[in-house]
């Protein structure tokens, strides 16, 4: 299998790699390569969702308002998506196994600083940075997957495998925050990932080969513009929850919002090398494949939050118990992800998201009923369902994006569609916050309504764009 590698100050130069023994026995690098990526980013999205069930004991140590603990999820998912594009081409530009590693390092930097933050204003900054690396690491995994494995079954193989360590990732981090928040307390949520990441770090630089490079110029005015469109626009939805929507602060955001739109849209049509090209869009099966994303994120991970905030204000559950509880919700996920969503490769992405999008839209509705009382039968049977549809759709994603753009861009592909997921689960954190505050026990039934609505809306968009 021949591959070009990246030779620093020369050209591109092929170079000869035996095959290890790549998923399902397949010709391509061995179980420690794709081990080692899969673990950064299983690393990073953990961290995203476990820090949920911590919120309260979070808050009763450092206070803060309920915009400020918003923001200290949301300042991971807003820096994350705003990054993602240029982590895309910046993959595409340096090679995606360097800005792997570069990335993995910074989290890891960023993570001790969150589990050491003095305050409020402290972690939010440090999320922020952590939020960044991931913008990085994320689309360099995928990409740096995409080049192991250029023979389309074994990077099909590879793809699900992806898919379902980073759907396990969304379903762990519950249980492992609620874990290590009541054993030891919510700075070991940090803290835990700087071991795992420096290992991952290690056995990457032994064990993947380096990335080819593309001779692109990065588009600065375009990855500012995006910075300032994702910043703003979160941020109009959290002050309004927070203050209103004719609060000044909530106008002077919307206003920049505004700006930052126009800017971008005239920052990429002129740009020799946009971060994200406005004719993608006009490709068959680009736009789909991120709008499926970020409706995927907001049901996902919107319903984490609204279900985990509710598990412990009008259940009475700690972060472990709310931790616990989510069990059967991740084991169902985890069996769709890696058992059930095999059958991408015979029935195809099209058909495995219609079915998980419309399973996961039933399992929201079945939780509808929930209220102050604990019922749990009804909340382990909806939860299953959510579950199932989701691990269901996620290993599809990646393929869904890769395949509307060429091979040659595919940390533009990974890349965009990994931002259009952060920022459907930032657009549910900052619309479920306010709606769990205000509405008391019936605000879970306003955001379940919601996610079903949102899967409910895949289903038809896939089943109209998607072949």
């Amino acid at each position: 299998m021949s591959e070009a590698i990246e030779t620093p100050g020369r050209a591109l130069l092929p170079r000869r790699r035996p095959g290890a023994g790549g998923p399902a026995g397949t010709s391509g690098p061995g179980a420690g390569a794709l081990g080692s990526v899969c673990l950064g980013f299983f690393m990073v999205l953990l961290d995203g969702s476990a820090l949920n069930v911590a919120l309260p004991d979070l808050s009763a140590e450092l206070g803060g308002s309920l915009a400020a603990l918003e923001w200290t999820v949301n300042a991971y998912t807003v820096a994350m998506a705003a990054c993602l594009l240029g982590g895309g081409a910046l993959a595409d530009k340096l090679g995606a196994r360097r800005l792997f590693q570069v990335s993995l390092l910074l989290f890891v930097a960023a993570s001790a600083a969150c589990a050491a933050a003095p305050g409020i204003g402290a972690l939010i900054a440090a999320r922020a940075v952590q939020g960044v690396a991931a913008g990085g690491l994320l689309p360099a995994s995928l990409a740096v997957i995409a080049h192991m494995y250029p023979e389309s079954a074994a990077r099909a193989r590879a793809f699900t495998i992806w898919g379902g360590v980073s759907s396990l990732a969304l379903v762990a981090g519950p249980v492992a925050g609620g874990a290590l928040t009541a054993g030891v307390g919510w700075r070991a949520i940090f803290l835990v990932n700087v071991p795992i990441g420096l290992a991952a770090a290690v056995v990457c630089g032994r064990k993947v080969a380096p990335s080819p490079v593309r001779a692109v110029r990065l588009d600065v005015p375009g990855q500012l513009a995006t910075a300032a469109l994702v910043g703003s626009g979160i941020g109009t939805l959290v002050q309004a929850g927070a203050l209103g929507w004719s609060a000044p602060l909530t106008l002077v955001l919307a206003a920049a919002t505004l700006a930052a739109a126009v800017a971008f849209v005239a920052a990429e049509r002129r740009a020799a090398h946009p971060v994200l090209p406005l004719g993608a869009f006009r490709r068959p099966g680009f736009t789909p494949a991120l709008t499926v994303g970020a409706l995927y994120q907001f049901g996902a991970y919107g319903a984490q939050f609204a279900i985990s905030l509710h598990l412990q204000r009008h259940w009475g559950r700690d972060a472990l118990g709310a931790g616990l509880a989510f069990v059967p919700f991740a084991l169902c996920w985890s069996l769709a992800s890696f058992v059930l969503a095999r059958a991408v490769q015979r029935t195809g992405v099209r058909v495995m998201l219609i079915i998980g999008a419309a399973t996961a839209a039933v399992g929201a509705l079945t939780l509808l009923p929930l209220a102050a009382t604990p019922d749990w039968w009804l909340f382990t049977a909806g939860s299953c369902l959510l579950g199932l549809g989701a691990g269901l759709m996620g290993p599809s994603l990646p393929t869904l994006a890769l395949r509307a753009l060429p091979p040659d861009r595919s940390g533009l592909a990974s890349g965009s569609l990994n931002a259009f997921r952060q920022i459907g689960g930032a657009v549910a954190i900052a619309l479920f916050g306010p709606v769990l505050a205000g509405t008391g026990a019936g605000g879970l039934r306003i955001c379940l309504a919601l996610v079903a609505a949102g899967f409910v809306a895949v289903s038809w968009a896939v089943h109209r764009s998607v072949r």
